[in-house]
């Protein structure tokens, strides 16, 4: 009998010697941990944007304690676990009671899971029977041996179910109550503590009667351990229940997808954009869309940035994610005449041209190509100012011709911005949107127009240091185009004190219309078109891209600019107070075209009835031009090339053409008289 009992005692001992070893083995639950989550795409002030699910498509959230109301903590642990802080994972207390009331009652009266039990029950699901139970005490003794109970109740408070796919306190807050879990009602800890033992059947949107009972019950239990006045469980029970589930935000969508598939193993996804710019953006994209039409076949792109920091508030990928998923600020297209500030400025860099220079804007040839003007007409002699307010597309090639189409492209690729054709295959036709970019890079050379020249990327990360920053045109030639835009007639109804510049852009079939605007705090950038990239119907830039832009300057906040301070040095000119060079544009570096009379046509034979008028047609030379008809003056100077006079009468007309700088042409003619 002796032998008997030291086997007894040694068997006891080995066995205990192997569950305490069992206890300081890391349980297999560990591997679940850390739980992951749905990704957060923030704003830049930690405002939620956007949600993705969690894998098996869950809404969780991490808990966090510090982050949770203590008054929630308290009460959720005086109905569930009371001596959660105290015990190693499972309560002998607690499975005493339900041992007795099981027997005496011959049901299950209470529970007897902990806190800790429950968070291995949600990590390792198993059926409820009673060697689960006892397989779920003895996770539960392992995780208290290698988790705080901080980590326990955080992960606990994580994963559990809340109805539907809704996981874990802070997003049961936030799909039911609009709300993170910092600050909650009596009546609300009562509802979330319920929630768990019956997620399903008390589902406030779906069954309210269940869920207020189940409220009451344990408002009832919380008064009667004296952890609520009887007062505060009157007043819990009148507030209403959540009626409905609210939807997931669900703000920038398309970047938001780029932003997690860069980082796709992280939870918490930092954004530039501010959550009340973007959603004022969105909702004027939304009315912009309905506007469009056409089933969808039309949508728009935005961008805002701030100047500053270069950093973009808001992201309108399209105009609604059922319209088009795609990214449209990242589509090249062709710019129309989105480029022609650029085009000025640079002219206006190397000397060649001044705001009050004056330009011919007629039709001509350059090469091989024969461009015209949108509308299809000419308004001779121009200044350069108005050329670009106008967006005339003649003087603009002619521009570019001297400037150089390489030069143009070299400079934007210098700062890194590259257009659809490389600087070998440029052309003229660069002036007129012969090429393509995207909203993003043509954006980001506009806020460089609002901060004298000085350009640096955009860029959606809030963290990220200030970009490089390099020269688009030097201050002086900035200003001038800052100026010429900015004495464009204010738009009518604009309610905003910032004076807006901006540039649109039709691209060729109509395909692209572009309103790219800025002030000293912002630049926003509009694009319209069709996400196949097929041809659109007879709209501008000017009457679809353009009420867009200013509706988006009008939903930022009210803005007072300062006085605009030219660059030191800078003098404003009148066009007489220009030097020679300046006051008149030629197409060549080297030498002015020599004027020519085009009509009449030397050795022709003109016929005048009523009251004969002649009319003579001059091309090249610098104005101001002087006109002799057989040796005599027929009028004082003129600018333009174009002139009518009385007839000299019947027989031989021997015309003459002097410019400013003495050169002549000659041409004769017979003058007939009908009667």
């Amino acid at each position: 009998m002796k032998k008997f009992r030291l086997v007894l005692l040694a068997a006891a001992v080995l066995n205990c010697g192997l569950f305490f070893a069992y206890l300081a083995l890391p349980p297999p639950l560990l591997r679940r941990l850390p739980v992951p989550c749905s990704a957060q795409v923030l704003d830049r002030d930690g405002k939620l944007l956007h949600l993705f699910t969690a894998p098996g498509g869950y809404w969780r959230l991490p808990a966090r304690l510090e982050r949770i109301d203590p008054d929630f903590i308290r009460l959720l642990l005086a109905c569930e676990d009371k001596r959660f802080w105290s015990h190693w994972g499972v309560d002998p207390l607690a499975l005493g009671r339900a041992v007795r009331q099981l027997a005496g009652h011959g049901r299950a009266v209470s529970g007897a899971s902990t806190i800790t039990m429950q968070t291995v029950r949600l990590l390792h699901p198993r059926p409820r029977t009673v060697r689960s139970k006892l397989i779920e005490m003895a996770e539960a003794l392992r995780l208290e041996r290698h988790l705080s109970k901080r980590e326990i109740l955080e992960t606990y408070l994580t994963l559990a179910p809340y109805g539907g796919n809704i996981e874990g306190i802070e997003a049961a807050c936030f799909f039911y109550f609009q709300k993170d879990a910092a600050r909650l009602t009596p009546s609300e800890a009562a509802l979330l503590i319920s929630l768990p033992q019956s997620p399903e059947r008390r589902r406030p949107d779906r069954h309210p009667a269940q869920a207020e009972l189940a409220r009451s019950r344990v408002l009832e239990r919380l008064t009667e351990k004296e952890l609520l006045s009887a007062d505060q469980a009157n007043l819990a029970r009148t507030q209403p229940l959540p009626a409905k589930r609210q939807s997931a935000p669900f703000l920038a969508p398309q970047f938001s997808r780029q932003l997690r598939a860069l980082q796709p193993d992280k939870e918490l996804l930092l954004s530039s954009l501010d959550r009340a710019a973007q959603e004022k953006m969105e909702a004027i994209a939304a009315q912009a869309q309905q506007r469009l039409g056409e089933e969808g076949k039309r949508t728009l792109a935005l961008l805002a940035v701030d100047n500053r920091s270069r950093q973009v508030l808001a992201h309108v990928g399209s105009g609604g994610w059922r319209i088009s998923s795609l990214d449209l600020t990242k589509a090249r297209r062709s710019p129309g005449s989105a480029l022609k500030p650029f085009i000025y400025g640079l002219a206006f860099e190397q000397g060649i041209l001044h705001p009050e220079t004056l330009i011919l804007d007629r039709p001509d040839r350059f090469g091989s190509y024969g461009p015209d003007n949108f509308d299809r007409t000419h308004h001779g002699w121009v200044s350069v100012r108005e050329a670009l307010q106008r967006s005339l597309n003649l003087p603009a090639v002619q521009v570019l011709e001297r400037v150089g189409p390489q030069n143009l492209l070299a400079r934007f690729a210098s700062l890194g911005v590259f257009m659809g054709h490389s600087q070998a295959e440029a052309g003229l036709s660069l002036a007129l949107g012969g090429t393509a970019t995207n909203l993003r890079d043509l954006t980001a050379l506009y806020a460089a127009l609002a901060d004298q020249g000085e350009f640096r990327p955009i860029t959606f990360n809030p963290a990220a240091p200030p970009g490089p920053e390099n020269r688009l045109l030097v201050p002086t030639a900035a200003w001038q185009v800052d100026e010429i835009l900015r004495s464009l007639p204010a738009a009518a109804g604009l309610q905003t004190t910032a004076k807006i510049r901006y540039k649109t852009g039709t691209s060729y079939g109509f395909r692209d219309a572009w309103a790219i605007g800025y002030t000293r705090q912002h630049t926003i950038g509009v694009w319209v078109g069709r996400p196949d990239g097929g041809y659109g119907k007879r709209t501008t830039g000017a009457e679809l891209a353009v009420p867009v832009l200013l509706q988006a300057f009008a939903a930022l906040p009210a803005q007072v600019e300062a006085a605009d301070i030219p660059p030191a040095g800078f003098r404003r000119l009148s066009h007489n107070q220009l030097p020679p060079h300046l006051q008149y544009f030629s197409r060549s570096a080297t030498e002015q075209s020599q004027p020519r009379i085009y009509y009449p046509v030397d050795g022709s034979s003109l016929h005048l009835s009523g009251e004969p008028v002649l009319v003579l047609k001059a091309h090249g030379g610098t104005p101001p031009f002087h006109w002799l008809i057989n040796g005599q003056p027929v009028a004082k100077e003129q600018q333009s090339e174009i002139i009518s006079c009385p007839s000299p009468g019947p027989g031989l007309a021997r015309i003459t053409l002097i410019d400013s700088q003495g050169r002549r042409d000659r041409v004769s003619v017979w003058v007939n008289l009908e009667e």
